[in-house]
């Protein structure tokens, strides 16, 4: 496999894992600033 391909993924699957997390935290953050 082409190392770029695995790099992609990589973040890929990186993005999709910490992007709901972090809207999670960023709601919670808003949430205790109001």
């Amino acid at each position: 496999m082409n190392w770029h391909v695995l790099a992609q993924l990589t973040v890929l699957a990186f993005v999709i894992a910490v992007g709901p997390i972090t809207l999670i935290w960023l709601s919670n953050k808003k949430d205790a600033l109001l």
